[in-house]
């Protein structure tokens, strides 16, 4: 028998406490990415599964997801230990295949979790090529007082947020100072780092952050994407261009389906000006998670630049709809709401464009990300000193990513603007 797609439900807290669902997002977190690792095997996007679970049946969820497999389960701590129970079952009927049940030390939680993983391939004759067991095989940590510390942070960093980022930088600091040898760690703290820079404080120390935290997790575990990824977005941001280049290619060949590689690669692309490549695996991007509505929202301002206006309007109505459906889940995503807004803006919806950038910087008046992307906004709608007005601001609350902005479409209506042409000589 072989079967090769499986979506990865999100696992349970059965711990009845809702301060430990860290641990329970944490672990599915890593079980997706250990299995996305895995070429032979299509795993659905996270967002996507999560989207459908607890609302459709086994059967639905596999025909909705494309997939002939579902890995569920819960987690919870009992004691010392903390106990994962897995369960890979047939997407067509429910049928299970196996159940496992781990209880595990915290030192010894990831050896456990590769057991499921190997399960779970091993069932579906999903046979992983050397250097992707090389990778699987890696044991992030031995160490019981970094393994709390380092879920609490990956279940944040995910989150477009400055506190966030600041959060994951202090759990990811507390994961090294009990194991110093921990790899993604030291990528997830050079990850958080680059975010802040890219988003909100552009300043040289996140970048020396940056590159010293991911040179360390190269130097720790060079055979994980993750940390070759991790490099690649801080050299990139160094301007080391052709470091980076070496960095993002080696980390997509070690992980092909890995939606952060393609993303942050076309990000790269982007930057430095490669329209055509960045406009390709932003493509790609949307294809690994269809849920995402932030991939569409920036392949549509290179299809802009590349002067492809049938492929800008299909991505900018894609961007929307997943804005749309995202901000019906959670309202309180300004995120979701600057980069929809953005869309509407070059959609011709100027009304819902206003009041969805409007309640963006309502619910976060100081936030530099924001006002840059409501910057943009305004800017597509011909409010051009509107648009200075919020880019000045974005700029004295710290954001200086003055190459984003030299490649930004949606910047365009402003660059013979005076006052924009003042803002710092490298946008000129």
């Amino acid at each position: 028998m072989t079967l090769q797609s499986l979506a990865v439900q999100p696992l349970g807290n059965a711990s009845g406490d809702s301060e430990k669902e860290y641990l329970a997002d944490g672990l599915t977190e890593y079980l997706h990415s250990a299995l996305t690792g895995v070429a032979a095997l299509r795993v659905a996007s996270r967002g996507a599964t999560a989207a459908l679970f607890g609302h459709a049946s086994l059967a639905d969820q596999g025909r909705l997801l494309d997939v002939q497999a579902l890995l569920d389960g819960s987690v919870s701590k009992l004691g010392g230990l903390i106990r994962v129970q897995a369960r890979l079952v047939q997407a067509a009927d429910g049928t299970a295949y196996w159940t496992e049940l781990l209880d595990r030390k915290p030192e010894a939680l990831f050896q456990g979790l590769h057991a499921i993983v190997a399960r779970v391939l091993a069932t579906l004759g999903a046979a992983p090529t050397a250097r992707e067991r090389t990778a699987l095989e890696h044991v992030p940590t031995a160490s019981d007082r970094a393994v709390d510390p380092y879920l609490r942070a990956r279940h944040v960093s995910s989150q477009i947020r400055r506190a966030s980022q600041d959060f994951a930088i202090e759990m990811y600091g507390d994961a090294i100072q009990a194991d110093a040898g921990f790899a993604l760690a030291h990528a997830g703290i050079a990850n958080a780092h680059s975010m802040l820079f890219a988003y909100w404080v552009s300043t040289g120390e996140h970048l020396q952050a940056a590159e010293r935290s991911s040179a360390r997790a190269v130097e720790l575990a060079p055979a994980l994407a993750e940390t070759q990824l991790a490099r690649g977005v801080a050299l990139s941001l160094n301007k080391r261009h052709d470091d980076a280049e070496a960095a993002f290619r080696l980390a997509l060949e070690l992980k092909q389906n890995a939606f952060d590689a393609h993303y942050q690669y076309a990000r790269h692309c982007r930057t430095v000006g490669r329209l055509a490549e960045a406009a390709r695996w932003f493509e790609s991007a949307c294809k690994l998670r269809p849920e995402d509505y932030a991939t569409p929202a920036l392949l549509s301002s290179v299809y802009v630049s590349l002067e492809q206006p049938a492929e800008a309007k299909a991505a900018q109505r894609r961007a929307v709809e997943l804005a749309d459906q995202r901000l019906k889940l959670v309202p309180d995503d300004e995120r979701a709401l600057y980069l929809g807004a953005s869309c509407l803006s070059s959609l011709g919806d100027s009304s819902r464009a206003r009041e969805w950038a409007r309640r963006a910087v309502a619910m976060e008046p100081d936030d530099s990300a924001v006002l840059y992307n409501v910057a943009c906004v305004y800017a597509l709608l011909g409010l051009h000193d509107s648009a200075i007005d919020c880019l000045e601001r974005a700029i004295q609350n710290g954001f200086g990513h003055w190459d984003w902005i030299a490649h930004d479409s949606d910047l365009d209506p402003l660059r013979q603007h005076p006052r924009f042409a003042s803002l710092q000589p490298a946008v000129k």
